[in-house]
């Protein structure tokens, strides 16, 4: 599961967006010349992983990506020319209606099939006040294209709201709890504020589930090199995508979800365990074009050794996003007319919190451990066999065809 909680102004879509969509149509499919994908979650991921090198971290591109983009279609002035300038609209879309398809495609993927699925629950929250209202045709927008609602709420009431994101959004998506303070200050020149609060969890069966009667204790060295006895997922002779990647000093493999040509789970390991050396790695991985490095991946018969974790991660993204050149919609000018009346109203911070649970079965529900508990698992060498044996700190990616749903890396227990 996770929640991304976003705390921003109010827009709504631009007039040429409203002309060219009827609003009762159900989203067109993407045409099949798609749009490049965003090196934003790359840069994002990057901040965040580097400041919380200690920390298993998990950020969602596809969803902050969205958001954005959905953010742009209520906004006027030179907060849309930076959102867009940014999020190369422009370069990526022929119209505003060709992005809204193009992410309503990607969510509906994301969250339509009954095994391979994301549960959203995605609201915009207004600061309630006399006046206050969302406009009609932003909602309709928000709710056909993007999986959100808007609405209004008291966002002072820290408690109050806490409770309305464990009661009415987490609990939806499997329950827990906003762990982190809830400070939101609405007195500064009495604007209008919007909080974003976007929770879900990934329902994903492996396509190739790994046996629990392999399941057993190894150990993985932990960032700071200490090792640890972990539960982890075997398979002495799995048949997935592998490539040895000797530019990156690096290995990967490709787990593929029960839908193979929907999402799957890339898992790049680097080949020292040196402190440092994930950190070089995502430095590298920057720049580097994921889908690229897929298609290069070869089926393989890979001994496959990798933990399995859960990842409950909270962060503020203000300050990477404007590390990234987002600063209009921080200031006290940003235009989000066309989400509501009152047309400045600037973000006062982005809380983001994803959780996954990886398992014998895929991503999801915590399977209970053996009665008799996790026997060590006895490892054979070949020197004409593939292996992955992520026993040291590693990044991940869970893809879909054109999008990077979710990326973090796991380096401690």
């Amino acid at each position: 599961m996770y929640l991304m909680t976003i705390l921003i102004p109010s827009p709504l879509c631009s007039a040429p967006f409203r002309r060219s969509v009827s609003m009762s149509a159900a989203p067109a499919p993407v045409a099949s010349g798609a749009p490049l994908e965003l090196n934003l979650g790359a840069e994002i991921f990057h901040s965040i992983a580097s400041a919380a090198a200690d920390e298993n971290v998990i950020v969602s591109p596809l969803l902050l990506e969205a958001t954005l983009a959905l953010l742009y279609l209520g906004s006027d002035g030179t907060t849309a020319e930076e959102l867009q300038r940014l999020l190369k609209l422009k370069q990526r879309f022929a119209s505003n209606a060709k992005m809204a398809n193009y992410y309503a495609a990607e969510l509906a993927a994301a969250t339509g099939d009954p095994d391979t699925r994301i549960q959203l629950q995605n609201r915009l929250l207004l600061q309630a006040s006399a006046g206050a209202s969302i406009a009609d045709d932003f909602q309709k927008i928000a709710q056909t294209y993007f999986h959100a609602t808007a609405e209004c709420l008291d966002l002072q009431q820290s408690e109050k709201l806490r409770r309305y994101i464990a009661d009415s959004m987490l609990a939806s998506v499997g329950g827990g709890t906003w762990q982190q303070p809830l400070q939101v200050n609405v007195s500064q020149v009495a604007q209008q504020l919007l909080l974003l609060l976007l929770a879900a969890r990934l329902h994903s069966k492996w396509f190739l589930p790994f046996s629990a009667y392999r399941t057993g204790l190894y150990e993985f060295h932990n960032s700071t090199g200490e090792p640890k006895p972990v539960p982890m997922l075997f398979d002495d002779d799995m048949f997935v995508k592998y490539a040895e990647l000797r530019e990156l000093d690096a290995r990967a493999i490709e787990l593929p979800y029960e839908h193979a040509d929907e999402l799957a789970m890339l898992l790049i390991l680097p080949n020292s365990r040196d402190a440092s050396a994930l950190a070089q790695l995502e430095a590298q991985l920057r720049a580097v074009d994921l889908a690229a490095l897929q298609q290069r991946m070869q089926v393989e018969s890979v001994q496959v050794l990798l933990p399995k974790f859960s990842i409950d991660f909270e962060c503020s993204l203000r300050q990477a996003l404007k590390q990234l050149g987002f600063s209009e919609i921080f200031e006290s000018s940003a235009n989000f007319k066309h989400l509501h009346s009152v047309a400045n109203q600037p973000i006062v911070d982005v809380l983001h919190k994803l959780r996954i649970d990886l398992n014998e079965s895929g991503s999801g529900s915590e399977l209970p451990p053996p009665a008799a508990g996790y026997k060590p698992i006895v490892i054979s060498n070949s020197s004409r066999q593939k292996f992955f044996r992520a026993d040291h700190p590693f990044y991940f990616a869970i893809r879909g065809e054109k999008l990077t749903h979710f990326v973090g890396h796991v380096v401690r227990f």
